[in-house]
């Protein structure tokens, strides 16, 4: 059984050569450990999109001064290690901890539910602190309350790749269409990484627009080979499948409450991209999205619109022009119905006119694909710079 000090010390670690340690760490797990311990490494306990909440820090304190009366540091992890150094009791077991256990024990304090459920948790985190040693306690304390302690994705696609033998661009692909590197580790072992397709209820990685601040007056747009549209939202993801529906951030994080009154029976599944707005006021969105389930006496009553499609009838169209992409965008969006929420394709504005509103304007080039999880070269969001405030001598 394999020790989860070893994710600790990774993680810690801040080793010019850490793509080989994690690489060496991947390549002598066993199948079954290999999804728990990269979802470790990278400071996940579930997919961002799996029902499931992470703990609050009161939880987290709670069972820290549970423990021990000496809590001291900075941050979160600091305390951690300080209160397992001075704890008044060991645990039960006395053996190390294993990966598998510290990501089934994390696993069911994130989806512990219901009355009770806060004592559940703290209770299954108590006993899990109480086993670890300090530096494992800081991880622990770290990772169950989301705060950001793990090792990003390109630095473990790097170790995927090298532990596999496998080509960093197909670990990055599979990754773009699921985004969890303990599934894309778990396929890239057992070579089935082209296995990985864009599949609805699964978000995708999002291509990068990158964004072009212009001052007042420039309008660096050619009518000819532009499609332009005004930002006025937030971007996110609509799939649809068999009478189904669900929505994502960019952070792919699951709002899928948000488009329960849309019906699409007359389509076999698509995955498309979009804006969300709700009036002008931004902070709409945020209670919409933060909002648990759909509330009919809401008085918010959002808009999507669709500007893109990557996926139609479980067919990947990424590699299609932009222009074509739209017209089957199109195509789908007629064929939806639902009260709940207003949805429309977007409305293509004349590049003349596109920056008049000064809203930031996302400008498409017909001909180019769509890059998954990637920076477009070809495509761009303009940003109007603000005019500097002028301050006169006194």
């Amino acid at each position: 059984m394999n020790e989860y000090m070893r994710i600790a010390e990774l993680l810690s670690s801040r080793s010019r050569d850490r793509i080989s340690a994690l690489a060496s760490l991947l390549r002598s797990l066993p199948q079954e450990e290999i999804c728990p311990a990269v979802r470790l490494l990278t400071g996940d306990i579930r997919p961002s999109w799996s029902p499931g909440e992470l703990t609050g820090r009161g939880v987290v304190m709670d069972s820290l001064l549970s423990i021990s009366d000496q809590i001291e540091g900075g941050d979160l992890g600091e305390m951690a290690e300080h209160a397992i150094r001075h704890k008044r009791q060991s645990g039960i077991d006395e053996a190390p901890l294993t990966i598998g256990y510290v990501h089934s024990v994390l696993n069911s304090v994130m989806i512990s539910k219901g009355r009770g459920s806060e004592k559940r948790r703290r209770s299954m985190l108590t006993g899990l602190l109480l086993s670890s040693a300090p530096l494992e306690g800081r991880y622990i304390a770290l990772t169950a309350t989301g705060i950001r302690s793990g090792i990003g994705p390109r630095t473990v696609a790097s170790a995927i790749s090298r532990a596999f033998g496998v080509d960093i661009k197909k670990v990055w692909a599979a990754y773009s269409r699921h985004p969890e590197m303990g599934r894309v580790a778990e396929a890239a072992s057992s070579g089935a990484l082209d296995g990985i397709r864009l599949t609805p209820g699964v978000p995708f990685v999002m291509m990068e627009i990158p964004k072009l601040e212009i001052a007042s007056g420039q309008v660096p747009l050619t009518g000819s080979d532009l499609i332009c549209c005004a930002r006025r939202g937030i971007r996110v993801q609509l799939h649809l499948s068999e009478g189904r529906s669900w929505l994502f951030t960019t952070r792919r994080r699951d709002v899928s409450h948000i488009v329960s009154g849309l019906r699409a029976g007359l389509i076999g599944s698509a995955m498309l991209e979009g804006e969300m707005r709700a009036g002008n006021d931004l902070s709409q969105i945020t209670r919409l999205i933060n909002r648990r389930r759909s509330s009919r006496r809401s008085s918010i009553r959002p808009s999507i619109i669709i500007w893109d499609a990557v996926c139609i009838d479980n067919r990947e169209i990424v590699d299609l022009a932009y222009s074509e992409r739209f017209r089957l965008a199109s195509e789908v969006v007629r064929k939806i119905e639902g009260d709940a929420l207003e949805l429309s394709i977007v409305e293509p504005l004349d590049p003349a006119e596109a920056l008049q509103d000064g809203l930031p304007v996302v400008a498409r080039s017909p001909s180019a694909p769509y890059l998954l999880g990637r920076r477009s070269s070809v495509d761009f969001q303009i940003v109007p710079r603000r005019p500097q405030a002028f301050h006169g001598a006194d």
